[in-house]
């Protein structure tokens, strides 16, 4: 996703002009589905939840674990489900954006960043001036132990994680500017190290690997999507990106597939789904209308060939829930979620795929989605702007 020219910032790297194109428009008024085709619950939504979570705190500076029961409960509230804050860095410093976890849940990489909150904070009321610009970097956390393993800064701002199972490692998006180019790194969760880094293009967001460790996707807004292989990065990342928008942002593959799914943000504001076995040659199959609100991220609903999708408007969100198993794709939710102030930087799904978790950071709450019933929850956060994800412990 990337900014106006108007909007550029003196501390950061400038975004071209694409980013801010969020359509102000009327809000439902009621938290429920605006079109709802039932959903039969899936057979692994039966069986007993994850219990913990980890959220994302943005700019109070920690990650808070959670029992997700307590959470997603018609009465629970954050301070119920409350099972440790851990702060991980001092007021002040940019503060934690996104959480991945380990299959085994024993590891969990956070990313300290402001993510591009900078460049479309203004639309939503938040003083982009007096944003935290020091501080960004990875950590990795003991799960079990809440202890910090590695922090390992960065001058760039990282905005995606994706945790390759297969190898134990997690592969890192940095955002680069209209000058530098954006990069994917690779940290090696056993040593604790980077092991790799590959630059790939201006402007840099979405990143993704599928569930059997065999591709990998990467999005440049302005240029379009990358593919590699996980086990080779450097030598297979693609030479040529497929164009699909003028700002192309986030990007998931289809759970046990080849496929996936970007989220397009401006020129045209959709979604596009791709066949991507083939890394030289990848092929849109499908493609959505035009949307009357902003795509940024999208995420896969765990063993369902569904995805999910945040769109911002100025003072609501719109949330779609898309079965991709055929062409064209079915839509199963569309939500409308009035007076709620975000730009989703992360949507996530629980394993069990039954409820689907957006962070709402400028209204400081954490938005709960039900994949079955298409109902909405609403948890109000903390003092400061967050959450902006929250991840479900395996």
């Amino acid at each position: 996703m990337t900014p106006n020219a108007s909007t550029r910032l003196a501390r950061h790297v400038a975004l071209p002009t694409l980013l801010i194109t969020m359509l102000a428009a009327g809000c439902a008024s009621e938290e429920s589905a605006l079109t709802s085709t039932p959903v039969a619950a899936p057979a692994t939504a039966q069986a007993p939840s994850p219990t913990m979570a980890i959220s994302a705190d943005l700019f109070n500076g920690s990650v808070s674990f959670l029992d997700l029961d307590i959470l997603v409960a018609p009465d629970g509230t954050r301070d119920a489900a409350l099972i440790e804050q851990l702060d991980l860095v001092p007021p002040g410093e940019q503060g934690p954006l996104t959480v991945a976890l380990t299959r085994d849940g024993s590891r969990a990489v956070v990313l300290l960043s402001q993510g591009v909150l900078a460049f479309v904070g203004g639309r939503l009321g938040v003083d982009t001036d007096s944003l935290p610009d020091t501080g960004s970097g990875v950590v990795i956390l003991d799960v079990e132990t809440r202890q910090v393993l590695a922090e390992l800064p960065s001058e760039d701002l990282p905005i995606m994680a994706a945790i390759d199972h297969v190898r134990n490692r997690v592969f890192v998006s940095f955002f680069g500017g209209a000058d530098a180019n954006g990069a994917i790194a690779v940290y090696d969760l056993a040593s604790l190290e980077e092991v790799e880094r590959v630059d790939v293009s201006p402007f840099v967001e979405g990143l993704a690997l599928n569930d059997a460790g065999t591709r990998g996707a990467v999005i440049g807004a302005t240029a379009g999507l990358y593919l590699f292989d996980p086990a080779d990065l450097t030598g297979t990342l693609s030479q040529t990106p497929l164009p699909l928008a003028d700002d192309s942002s986030g990007v998931a593959f289809i759970s046990g597939t080849e496929r996936v799914v970007v989220a397009n943000s401006r020129n045209p504001s959709n979604y596009v789904v791709i066949d991507a076995s083939d890394i030289e040659d990848p092929m849109v199959v499908d493609e959505g209308d035009a949307l009357d609100a902003t795509p940024f991220m999208v995420a896969a609903v765990p063993n369902r060939e569904e995805v999910v999708l945040p769109l911002s408007r100025n003072d609501a969100l719109r949330f779609l829930h898309l079965d991709v198993s055929e062409t064209p794709a079915r839509t199963l939710h569309d939500i409308e979620v009035p007076d709620v102030l975000t730009f989703p930087e992360a949507v996530t799904v629980s394993p069990d795929g039954r409820y689907a978790f957006v962070g709402a950071e400028v209204s400081k709450e954490l938005l709960i989605i039900d994949l079955v019933d298409g109902s909405v929850q609403r948890r109000p956060w903390l003092a400061e702007l967050g959450p902006t994800a929250l991840a479900v412990v395996p």
